[in-house]
């Protein structure tokens, strides 16, 4: 099994998103999450078949139900949760591996590096938003969902529509 562990402020959501949408009556969940970055997760889900597991603070806010419901309408389905280990995300994706064990590859989607992340962790880091110099960042862009499908590697399936694509 592939697996993308998912952050979401700054992986789904960008500064200009909010600046976009600042004096438009947006309410609800789409008010945090930026539609164009959930397509461009989408095609990295539907490129490699990971399994998405959240790993965001938002797994244990209100927002969690919204989040998943907003995913699933376009094809995306948090498979699980990594578990809460002192708050540190580094652990709880060490501790939800050690519980996973049919996991053949994965990373980690996030706009943060965290002290908890050991240098195998550090190795699997996709990390967007790399140049952070305001709040939030530039959110997930294309130059990082083809990192994800060159480090999970293509379905068998996505490979064949690729190569055709390419004659």
């Amino acid at each position: 099994m592939k697996v993308i562990f998912l952050d979401v402020d700054g992986v789904l959501n960008s500064d200009e998103y909010f600046d976009r949408i600042q004096n438009l009556d947006i309410e609800g969940i789409e008010s945090e999450i930026d539609i164009n970055k959930v397509k461009l997760l989408k095609k990295a889900v539907d490129a490699t078949g990971a399994k998405v597991v959240l790993s965001s603070s938002w797994r244990y806010t209100k927002n969690a139900l919204a989040l998943k419901k907003l995913l699933a309408d376009y094809g995306i389905r948090i498979t699980d949760l990594t578990p809460v280990v002192e708050n540190k995300r580094g652990l709880e994706i060490i501790k939800w591996l050690e519980n996973n064990d049919n996991v053949e590859e994965f990373v980690i989607l996030d706009d943060e590096v965290f002290d908890s992340y050991d240098s195998g962790l550090m190795e699997k880091l996709v990390k967007v938003s790399k140049e952070k110099e305001t709040d939030i960042g530039e959110g997930l862009l294309l130059e990082n969902v083809e990192e994800i499908i060159e480090r999970l590697g293509r379905t068998k399936e996505n490979k064949a529509k690729q190569e055709e694509l390419e004659k």
